[in-house]
């Protein structure tokens, strides 16, 4: 352990004084870059002005909310523009900031085939999903199971979502705190500003409702983006890149060892498939079955389709939020590339180079201009708000809806037109849970233990609960046999095998989800099989749905 520290500020393990090797990586961080720091005064106020304008937001929205359906649903008022903006917000985050051009370096150009995903994603949205809530009309994206299967696997598939959002705003808000500590050069600690973070998007989220968190996820859009382009002005402008020089570090061989050979046995040679950190085929299955899953079950995305005053509003707005995704990630990885060409030659502190999530705070702090950081870790902070005012918002719907009201009130939807006493007992309820929420987040973020890069914690944190919900509801959707039993047994060991290939397996971080997804289906599958079709999956699967009148 001694000499694992040491080596991570350069120093050998017998040259280190004892009191230094006692020093935590805030403290070896702060003493590597307090002299050439490029934060100064007018980036914490563009910081500290952003903080309060969301505050300011939410407040102003709380002054709106009477009912759980405006707190909840923005009383199904929304237009395409805010819809289509504020979901690319809420799907992404500063996660994405650091972890794309953090892949890139460690990885290659293989991370950027995620993005061929839309081709799948856009009509499966546009055609399955879209159509299907929107006749349901429903809060939660959890009482459609219910009306399949049952209040158990309504609430199991409600736990699982929970476990799988908490992990994302965990992360989510880890990763902004992570650039602000290092571009700052330790001077700003990194469980505080975690800590302060995550209160003001739990406060601005809890006054306001889903509206103030799509009204200020299409602030943190534009936010974003103009980060992004100030990134891409000042690497241009620092970064020497020629056509042959920006083709040679794209295509530059990275990642792990190459596969082995089939001569060794094919059980042995898919193993070791399997294995290799990241690959062509890995990525593009693992982020399909992640975002299906999204695009199927994700509260957040359900939410913003249920927000909407008609169908057309929301396929227009889900264009905007494709195209902008596209954008996005493909513009991060070329930020990756050119900081592949930075440093190449460069000389790297050993905290830096040990690990590729500190490339691009680490530039910033030594390249930008004063003035420039502060918009940029904005940015930062901007992408992740948004991610984390959904999560929390999102959370707080299904505590509310799922479980409060249908457990302990025995509704299946809450009651649209309560009397006086009772919509205020609701509103207060539902702000409740979305300080809960949001305290459960931040507490988490604050113990979350590095698990590799942030592609790796993505991976494992984020997508290991998404493959059992998304089984669920396919099992639901596209299936007659399935069965109460066999859907809740199928989420149940789906859950289990994700989180031993995540965490207890040696398989590549990737396939969390995949698997997680393929054992559920199958368990679901199967085990409904012996049983006969019933009038409940006849009426309730996804083509019967599909037939019934859409109303808007």
């Amino acid at each position: 352990m001694a000499a694992a520290e040491a080596l991570s500020d350069g120093l050998e393990p017998t040259a280190r004084p004892k009191e230094q090797r006692r020093q935590p990586r805030e403290m070896v961080v702060m003493q590597s870059t307090q002299d050439r720091l490029s934060f100064g005064p007018a980036d914490w106020a563009i910081i500290g002005l952003y903080m309060l304008m969301l505050l300011g937001i939410g407040w102003f929205h709380s002054r709106r909310q009477r009912t759980v359906k405006e707190y909840f649903l923005a009383g199904k008022h929304m237009s395409w523009l805010p819809i289509g903006l504020s979901l690319m917000a809420a799907l992404n985050s500063g996660i994405d900031y650091l972890m794309q051009p953090s892949a890139f370096l460690k990885y290659g150009l293989v991370v950027i085939l995620g993005s061929l995903s839309w081709l799948v994603l856009y009509p499966y949205a546009f055609f399955v999903t879209m159509p299907m809530y929107r006749r349901l009309d429903v809060y939660s994206a959890y009482e459609y199971l219910e009306q399949r299967f049952g209040v158990s696997v309504r609430c199991l598939a409600a736990a699982i979502f929970l476990a799988w959002r908490l992990g994302w705003m965990a992360t989510a808000l880890y990763v902004p705190c992570l650039a602000f500590h290092t571009a700052t050069g330790g001077q700003l600690p990194l469980k505080p500003t975690i800590l302060v973070l995550g209160a003001v998007a739990t406060v601005y989220t809890m006054l306001g409702g889903v509206k103030a968190v799509i009204w200020t996820e299409v602030i943190q859009f534009l936010v974003m983006f103009g980060g992004l382009l100030l990134t891409a002005i000042i690497i241009f402008i620092h970064v020497p890149i020629d056509l042959a020089g920006l083709t040679a570090a794209a295509f530059e061989a990275r990642g792990g060892p190459a596969a082995a050979e089939p001569a060794c046995g094919t059980g042995t040679w898919l193993l070791q498939l399997f294995r290799e950190p990241v690959t062509w085929y890995g990525v593009l299955i693992a982020t399909l079955v992640g975002r299906l899953t999204g695009y199927t079950s994700d509260q957040v995305m359900v939410q913003r389709f249920q927000t909407s005053r008609s169908i057309a509003d929301v396929r227009q707005g889900f264009l905007i939020t494709a195209i902008s995704d596209a954008t996005w990630m493909v513009t991060l990885t070329l930020v990756g590339v050119a900081l592949s060409i930075y440093f190449r030659g460069r000389g790297l502190p050993a905290w830096v180079s040990a690990n590729t999530d500190y490339h691009f705070p680490y530039f910033m702090s030594m390249v930008f201009p004063r003035g420039t950081t502060g918009p940029v870790i904005a940015a930062i902070m901007a992408a992740s708000l948004s991610a984390i005012a959904s999560a929390i918002n999102s959370q707080s719907t299904v505590v509310f809806v799922d479980f409060y009201s249908r457990l302990v009130r025995g509704r299946r939807r809450p009651a649209e037109s309560p009397d006086p006493a009772e919509q205020r007992f609701q509103m207060r309820l539902s702000k409740i849970a979305a300080v809960f929420a949001g305290l459960a987040g931040t507490l988490l973020a604050c113990q979350l233990d590095r698990l590799g890069t942030l592609f790796e914690i993505g991976n494992k944190v984020i997508q290991t609960f998404t493959g059992p919900v998304l089984a669920i509801f396919w099992l639901g959707m596209f299936t007659r046999r399935a069965t109460t039993f066999s859907a809740f047994a199928g989420g149940l060991v789906g859950t289990a095998v994700g989180v031993y290939v995540a965490f207890f397996s040696t398989l590549s971080f990737l396939w969390p989800a995949v698997f997680a997804f393929a054992s559920a289906m199958a368990v679901g599958w199967l085990t409904g099989l012996p049983w006969p079709v019933t009038e409940r999956a006849r009426e309730w699967n996804w083509f019967a749905i599909t037939r019934r009148p859409l109303k808007e």
